[in-house]
């Protein structure tokens, strides 16, 4: 006997969420989904946790209006506020942000500059662990009470289990390129935390060129993600080129340059095998692993690119591992100082490196002394 049928047509609306990839584009659907129900919830924006850095940097947003916080960071030990929530695990309503039309801190001088009058703060953790920030804001004065906090409480939760499984799905990316090229038991010289610092340069790099150069927070946060599997290629390489200490002959060099593409073949059987299919991140790792060794005048390989042929996430990655390079000590020679590496990169950006990206890195000298302090071998 077959069941009554209610007459009531429905559509099952979250099943969307497996039509797009990316948490961004999650997020804005689940805005969306949102307003049906509230329409006063003017701005969604998810703050990632880098916990290793202490850094909270904004991530995801979906906004009626414009975006008021882009490529911007701050660590969570500066915001006392925001600290004591992850601390107790607590919830923030400020149904009247008017009351902090005086504050100096740039945060919140931007939400309030674009009408926003109240907002929700919620923290949120995975397995127990802090992972970023959920904001909720309104353009309206009370718009957060017992009416409409549970159901945004359920949000939460929904987008924290979203964003737990898009680190997850970068993590264990990594976490097999990292154990891959472990196998090599240290095999090559670029030990130590080159990786970490290497992929805080090029997210820096990324926020300092910003909006003029279509880069978005999720661009930032891509590349600081992939950034590190730039040389899994290496691990192919025999360890009588790999660990050669004197100049390569020209046959050697010809087998090492290959480390690229055979890079990029390792990256397509790893996202085949382990069902990784968002294009974002398959064009970024793909074009981070096969073309860091392009130079801007067309003499690098594999391709022999040039310019801005050259995809943007390559150029800002080369610059950042050649001034690790520079700055960090080899088998080979002693680490650079800052400034020679700097004049070093200035000299490479009429040739080799895109001179846009050395001069965001040269314009980051504050925060490039963080990271070498809190990433030091």
């Amino acid at each position: 006997m077959e069941p009554m049928m209610s007459g009531v047509k429905h559509q099952f609306q979250l099943r969307e969420l497996d039509n797009h990839c990316s948490l961004a584009d999650k997020t804005s659907y689940i805005h969306k989904m949102v307003n049906l129900r509230f329409p006063c919830i003017d701005r969604m924006a998810i703050a990632k946790y880098d916990q290793s850095a202490d850094i909270l940097h904004t991530s995801v947003e979906s906004s009626k209006g414009d975006n008021p916080l882009t490529l911007y960071e701050i660590k969570l030990s500066k915001v006392p506020s925001l600290l004591n929530l992850v601390r107790n695990r607590k919830t923030r309503i400020i149904n009247n942000l008017g009351v902090f039309s005086d504050s100096k801190s740039i945060h919140s001088k931007r939400i309030i500059g674009k009408g926003f009058l109240s907002s929700y703060t919620i923290p949120l953790f995975n397995n127990n662990q802090f992972i970023g920030m959920l904001f909720y804001n309104s353009y309206q004065r009370d718009a957060f009470d017992d009416s409409n906090l549970t159901y945004l409480d359920m949000v939460a939760h929904l987008l924290t289990t979203l964003m737990a499984a898009d680190m997850n799905q970068a993590g264990i990316l990594r976490s097999v390129m990292k154990t891959a090229t472990q196998f090599t038991h240290h095999r090559d010289p670029e030990t130590g935390m080159h990786l970490e610092r290497m992929a805080r340069y090029s997210r820096q790099i990324a926020l300092k060129l910003g909006t003029a150069h279509s880069i978005d927070d999720e661009f930032a946060d891509r590349i600081l993600q992939h950034a590190p599997l730039h040389d899994v290629g290496k691990i192919t390489i025999p360890d009588r080129i790999l660990l050669k200490q004197g100049p390569l002959t020209d046959d050697e060099f010809a087998e090492m340059k290959s480390h690229t593409t055979r890079g990029r073949e390792i990256i397509d059987t790893l996202l085949l095998n382990f069902n990784i299919k968002c294009a974002k991140d398959i064009g970024m790792i793909r074009n981070i692993v096969a073309y860091h060794h392009e130079n801007i005048d067309g003499s690098g390989y594999p391709e022999g690119l040039d310019g801005e042929n050259i995809p943007l996430e390559s150029r800002i990655v080369a610059v950042a591992d050649v001034f690790d390079a520079l700055t960090s000590v080899r088998s080979y020679k002693s680490a650079w100082s800052n400034a020679q590496a700097f004049a070093e990169l200035e000299r490479l950006s009429t040739f080799k490196l895109d001179p846009n990206c050395v001069a965001a890195l040269l314009n980051s000298q504050d925060e490039i002394v963080k990271i070498q302090a809190s990433f030091a071998d």
